[in-house]
């Protein structure tokens, strides 16, 4: 699997430092994820998308999304997971749980 790319932009020092990683194996389910993603208030520039093209497979999508607590996280993982994905959380490095 390629390094997902990065878009231009200017980054805040206030980073969350909590991201839920997602990977739907079917990418309709991960474009319909992205949808209620930004019902919940994510906002898109905080979601980062790997789509099915640059997935060995061809197929499935990857998710990477900020998160600013905890709730949030636990309702992006509860979304995510009816939506069929494997849902793993990522913290920065260097921080402890």
């Amino acid at each position: 699997m390629e390094i997902p790319q990065i878009r231009p932009g200017r980054v805040s020092p206030a980073e969350p430092s909590l991201r839920v990683v997602a990977f739907f194996y079917n990418s309709a389910q991960g474009n319909f994820a992205i949808q209620l993603l930004t019902t919940l208030g994510i906002p898109s520039d905080q979601l980062g998308v790997t789509p099915p093209e640059r997935i060995e497979t061809g197929q499935g999508m990857v998710l990477s999304i900020a998160c600013t607590n905890e709730k949030m996280a636990g309702q992006v993982e509860a979304l995510c997971r009816q939506q069929g994905a494997d849902v793993h959380r990522q913290r920065r490095v260097g921080e402890m749980n």
